[in-house]
Parts: C-alpha cells; sequence; structure tokens
C-alpha cells in the first residue's frame, strides 16, 4: 500500500509532510522487525488524512503495537510514559533516583547540603565508589521542549558554591554535577556541558548512554508505561511504585498494597513482567 501525500500537525503546531521512514525508524527502536514496521505502517496508513496530529498517529500505531506485539509497546510508549511523571516533577525525581541506583549508586533524594554561600535543595545525591554526583533533574510536560543553556549554567553555578562549601567545612565534596531531563538539551547546552565537565542524560543524548538507552538495559522503565488510569497511576506512584521494577510479581500482594482491584493487579503485573524482561 502507497504511503498518503498528507501533512501533519506537530505538537508545537507547526506542520509538515509525513514522513513513512520517520515512523518506520520509530517502530524499529521500539524492537518490532524491519518486516512487522512495515506490516503497522500498512495498518497505519488508512487510518490518515490531511492535517492528522502527531498525537494521533502515536496514539494509532501505540494501539497497533499493543495488537501485535503487546510484549514491545512499553518500548514505544516510553516517551510519553515520561511525560506522565509530571506535572510537577517529583515524582521524575524518584524516577532518577531509582535509575541511578538500578546502575549500581547508593542515593538519597532532595537532601540540603550547605555551600559556600547559601544552602541548596538537590535532587538527587549519587554515590559509587569515589563519585559523589550532584544530580539535577528538569523535567519538561511538553513534547517537543528542549533543556537549555541557563538551566545547565544554574546548575554548574550551585556546584561550584557546593564544592567550595564542602571544603569550608570539612564535607566530602561533589565530584561532578549532572543534569537529566526527559527532553532534549539545546546545542548550547552540550557544548557547554563538554567545555565545564558537566555530565548530561536526556533523550536520545549521550547517544550510545541516553535516557532511553540506559532505561531499557536496566529495564528500570516507569511505571507508567503500563496502561492505566489517572487514578490507578497517581495511587501506585504514591506509594513508592515509581519503576516497574519496584511492584511485586504476585498480583495478589500488588492488590493488598494498593487497594486496586485483583483484575487490575493482575494487568499490571502481566504489563511489568513484559518490561522487566
Amino acid at each position: 500500500m502507497k504511503a498518503p501525500d498528507i501533512t501533519v500537525v506537530k505538537e508545537n503546531g507547526e506542520r509538515e509532510k509525513f514522513r513513512p521512514s520517520k515512523v518506520h525508524h520509530a517502530l524499529r527502536r521500539s524492537g518490532l522487525s524491519p518486516s512487522e514496521s512495515k506490516t503497522a505502517l500498512k495498518r497505519l496508513y488508512p487510518q490518515l488524512k490531511d492535517g492528522i496530529s502527531t498525537h494521533s498517529i502515536y496514539s494509532k500505531l501505540y494501539a497497533i503495537i499493543r495488537r501485535m506485539r503487546p510484549e514491545k509497546s512499553h518500548k514505544y510508549n516510553l516517551k510519553r510514559a515520561l511525560l506522565q511523571l509530571g506535572p510537577a516533577g517529583y515524582d521524575f525525581e524518584d524516577f532518577t533516583a531509582r535509575l541511578m541506583q538500578s546502575l549500581g549508586y547508593d542515593i538519597e533524594v532532595r537532601q540540603l547540603p550547605v555551600g559556600k554561600c547559601i544552602t541548596h535543595e538537590i535532587d538527587v545525591i549519587a554515590r559509587r565508589g569515589k563519585e559523589k554526583v550532584m544530580v539535577e533533574c528538569k523535567f519538561r510536560n511538553c513534547p517537543g521542549d528542549k533543556c537549555r543553556s541557563k538551566t545547565a549554567l544554574y546548575i554548574y553555578s550551585r556546584f561550584i558554591d557546593l564544592r567550595d562549601g564542602a571544603k569550608l567545612h570539612s564535607k566530602r565534596p561533589f565530584t561532578s554535577p549532572m543534569l537529566v531531563t526527559n527532553a532534549k538539551f539545546s546545542t548550547d547546552v552540550i557544548k557547554y556541558a563538554n567545555c565545564m565537565g558537566m555530565r548530561l542524560l536526556g533523550w536520545r543524548y549521550p547517544l550510545k548512554k541516553s535516557l532511553e538507552v540506559l532505561i531499557d538495559q536496566t529495564k528500570c522503565y516507569p511505571v507508567s508505561v503500563i496502561r492505566m488510569n489517572k487514578k490507578t497511576l497517581s495511587t501506585l506512584l504514591n506509594l513508592g511504585f515509581v519503576s516497574v521494577l519496584d511492584l511485586p510479581k504476585d498480583p495478589q500482594e500488588l492488590s493488598e498494597s494498593t487497594g486496586l482491584s485483583l483484575s487490575t493487579a493482575k494487568r499490571i503485573v502481566k504489563e511489568a513482567e513484559y518490561a522487566r524482561s
């Protein structure tokens, strides 16, 4: 089936020509084989019309993937799932801490170390061996938003104050600052971070150790990759189930600890197992 000659409306309101290759790459990244990706595209084409939003295309593809390969749907859903760890950003901080923990770090969240000039609230402190990393999380609510240079400048100035404060108060200093976001970084952020030795972790950056790559390697997917309503997600997050790794494997245990129905708990446990496998 030939791809339709239409334009799509992006999240920022801009219009662009529909590119099947772009969708194909997204399907391949989610774990579908080349032939499965082509099949998914063929099933998508009849549902498209001129002026369709990228959000609508995403939703249609997500439904197609769930029917074809439900065990792969969490990978395709990851970017949207991270957006659900808002709007305040505290859940994203907790998720970042859980991811760092899965990478072998000892973690503390929302601590108040004293700098040379002022006291700072740090989102995550991550320790591993000789490393003591000051992790600052910047959650972005809107698809397409980028993390820009003023954020990196602000974080590095705090790092300097805390580094100097540690020397003044005979404390173990942070070895490096780290900026984590669910968005992409602007070119200036990357240039500045490379110049100053600041570590970055975000969507598609760094290339081989980006946020989505580390999530997939550790299987530390946010619990929001699982299909559920907002009330159920809020319940799980409030109880500390921020990652699929935190969920019990026994549906009965999950039901009793959360108050969810047993049928809902069974479905959540099953989908969590897809993401953990």
